[in-house]
C-alpha cells in the first residue's frame, strides 16, 4: 500500500482565552532545510474545518502545508465560542493567530503563504489579507461574501434596530455581528491588496451574487474572476473539481506551490 504524500497533526490554539483547533496535513517531504508552501483554509458561516478538508487534502497533495480549523463559535467543535457572539473580527482574529502561529513552523516556507476561504471565510481571508500584505502572497477566494457590511447596514438601516438575536438568511445570529460589520468598508480594505487574487463564483448563487466577486475584480488590483456556469452558493461534483483545479492551477502560477 503507497503511504500518504502527507501527515495530519492536531492544531491546537488559545484566542482570548477560547480554544480554537482543527487539523494541519504536513507533506513528508518538508522540512527545516526543505520547507513547504502554506495554505490556510477558511470555512463558511455555520461550518467547520471539515467543510475545507477536501480542499486542504488537495493543496496537501500539491506539496503545501494545508491547514484548516474551526473558526470559534463557527459551527464546528473542534473549537469553543458562542456562535451568538461570532463576526467577522472575531473570525478574522482567529484567522490572524492561525496565521502567525503557523508561519512560524520549521517546515513552513512563509515566504509562499496563501489564504483560502469559502463565502464568510473567503470575506474573512480578504480581509486578513489586506490587513497583512507582506505575510500573504496569494489570494484565492470561492464565493466570497465581501458585499456582508454593506446588506446588514441594508437590512437593518440603523445599528439601534439590530436586537440582540435575529435570524439572518437562515442562520441565528448575535448582535456582536451586526455591530462588528457596521463600521467596515470590506471594498475599499480588499482594494488596497496588491497581490494575486482568484475569486470563483457561479453564476446561479443567490445567497452571494455573482456580482460581489464581480465588484471585487473590479476594484482589486490583481484579480481574476473564473465564473462557473450553473453553479449556486457551493460547489459540486463537476464544478468544486473544476474550482479546485482552477486554484491549483492559481497557485502554482504564482509560486506558491510547484506545479
Amino acid at each position: 500500500m503507497t503511504p500518504s504524500p502527507y501527515a495530519s497533526r492536531p492544531l491546537t490554539l488559545s484566542v482570548v482565552g477560547q480554544r480554537l483547533g482543527g487539523l494541519a496535513y504536513v507533506p513528508r517531504t518538508a522540512s527545516a532545510s526543505a520547507p513547504a508552501p502554506l495554505v490556510i483554509c477558511c470555512h463558511g458561516m455555520d461550518g467547520s474545518h471539515t467543510r475545507v478538508t477536501p480542499m486542504a487534502l488537495r493543496f496537501a497533495a500539491a506539496g503545501a502545508v494545508a491547514v484548516c480549523f474551526d473558526f470559534r463559535g463557527g459551527g464546528g467543535g473542534a473549537s469553543e465560542g458562542d456562535p451568538l457572539a461570532m463576526s467577522v473580527l472575531t473570525e478574522l482574529a482567529d484567522l490572524e493567530e492561525v496565521l502567525a502561529h503557523t508561519t512560524a513552523w520549521g517546515e513552513v516556507d512563509a515566504s509562499r503563504v496563501a489564504l483560502f476561504g469559502l463565502s464568510l471565510g473567503g470575506a474573512v481571508a480578504a480581509l486578513a489579507a489586506a490587513r497583512h500584505p507582506q505575510r500573504v502572497s496569494a489570494l484565492a477566494l470561492w464565493y466570497p461574501a465581501l458585499g456582508l457590511d454593506r446588506d446588514l447596514r441594508a437590512h437593518f438601516r440603523s445599528l439601534d434596530r439590530v436586537p440582540q438575536h435575529y435570524d439572518y438568511r437562515g442562520n441565528r445570529l448575535g448582535r456582536a455581528y451586526a455591530v462588528d460589520a457596521w463600521g467596515l468598508d470590506i471594498e475599499a480594505e480588499i482594494a488596497s491588496y496588491r497581490r494575486s487574487t482568484l475569486l470563483v463564483h457561479g453564476d446561479q448563487d443567490r445567497s452571494v451574487p455573482l456580482a460581489v466577486s464581480q465588484q471585487a475584480a473590479r476594484i482589486m488590483p490583481d484579480a481574476e474572476l473564473v465564473t462557473v456556469p450553473g453553479a449556486a452558493h457551493g460547489f459540486a461534483d463537476a464544478d468544486w473539481e473544476r474550482a479546485m483545479t482552477t486554484t491549483i492551477d492559481f497557485l502554482s502560477w504564482n509560486g506558491i506551490l510547484e506545479g
